[in-house]
């Protein structure tokens, strides 16, 4: 098990002493010249120059100064890791409390059976699986078209499907846009606890995966690319903090292609931070404007893809988002230039 972690600040490792303990290596991405040490035998920590150094030229895809640096990590575990191992993806202010977090994972990602999530429409509330949490309360990414016809989660009777993909949840600070801290629900929950342990998210439907607690196989690396984020498309004003969000709709569309199943909920992790929601209002505002076009132009280029294998369907959805620069608004036109560059450069990096 490889586990990755982002971080410009420090690793403490009292949050991870769960996943030490049962031998896990871990891969710390240093978002700067150098200013991260761990002195452990388990941890491997790369700054900027080592990313330049391993990557030269196409470290351009790479993003740095937010979470999406983590992609850096996956391509440290795409190179080092053995068919069908298991990558984990965890922030730095996630504490790890479950004694046997790594067994949860080995059983989350498996063909056990258990229920399924759906719901009207495209969008599943991932909040919506807690219980005692407001029906009103939607995680960061989560499109506000889609807010006020929907009507919650429905859950199905249990079905056994090639899980290779978990996005675990998490206790302490939801995470949800920045904006919505202003008038929305509560949305720090120390004690918050599913309806249902693990449910699989029904075949065309999208969740917001939050990347602050995700595990996964070792094949999906090339599917799980965050995109390019701190994207300048206007003076002062920038794409960010849907890094993840726009990747995880690439994933659950390509992984639904695939036939496999994306679960959600444990093992939960204990989210402790609470960030700046002024600063993340201003870096999240474009993407607010943008969502349903992005979404929009994803929905297009599924219509095209061909391939079956992950690597593959990343280019072909690089190449069908190039198709759709000329036409994009101005703002996402601006980002897609940007973005297609860095995903040529990131499926260059992994072939």
């Amino acid at each position: 098990m490889i586990v990755v972690i982002p971080s410009n600040r420090t690793i403490d490792l009292e949050y991870l002493s769960p996943l030490i303990e049962s031998g896990a290596r871990f891969v710390v991405v240093d978002d700067s010249e150098g200013s991260i040490e761990v002195d452990h035998p388990q941890f491997e920590v790369y700054d900027w120059g080592h990313r330049k150094k391993m990557l030269g030229p196409l470290d351009v895809g790479y993003p740095k100064r937010n979470g999406a640096s983590r992609d850096f990590g996956f391509y440290v575990a795409w190179k080092n890791s053995d068919p069908g191992e298991i990558i984990v993806a965890l922030d730095d202010d996630c504490q790890v409390y479950h004694a046997d977090f790594c067994d949860r994972v080995n059983a989350v990602l498996s063909k056990s059976e258990r229920p399924v999530a759906t719901c009207e429409g495209v969008h599943l509330n991932i909040l919506s699986l807690y219980r005692n949490v407001s029906t009103h309360l939607f995680p960061r990414g989560f499109p506000y078209s889609a807010r006020p016809s929907h009507e919650g989660v429905r859950i199905e009777n249990a079905e056994s499907r090639n899980v290779t993909f978990c996005l675990g949840l998490w206790k302490g600070v939801f995470d949800v846009n920045g904006i919505d801290k202003i008038a929305g629900p509560p949305y720090a929950h120390p004690d918050a606890e599913l309806d249902e342990p693990s449910v699989i998210i029904e075949k065309d439907k999208l969740v917001s995966v939050c990347s602050m607690n995700m595990q996964f196989r070792r094949e999906l690396i090339p599917a799980i690319y965050q995109l390019p984020m701190h994207v300048e498309v206007m003076p002062n004003w920038v794409v960010d903090r849907y890094g993840d969000i726009w990747g995880g709709f690439i994933l659950k569309t390509l992984m639904d292609l695939k036939n496999e199943a994306m679960a959600v909920g444990e093992p939960m992790v204990h989210h402790r931070k609470d960030g700046d929601y002024t600063r993340n209002i201003w870096q999240e505002h474009v993407c607010h404007l943008i969502n349903d076009e992005f979404l929009d132009m994803l929905f297009q280029v599924k219509r095209t893809l061909r391939s079956h294998d992950y690597l593959e369907l990343m280019k072909e959805i690089n190449e069908g988002f190039r198709g759709h620069v000329e036409t994009a608004s101005p703002l996402l036109k601006i980002y897609l230039e940007h973005c297609c560059a860095s995903m040529e450069a990131w499926t260059t990096s992994l072939s």
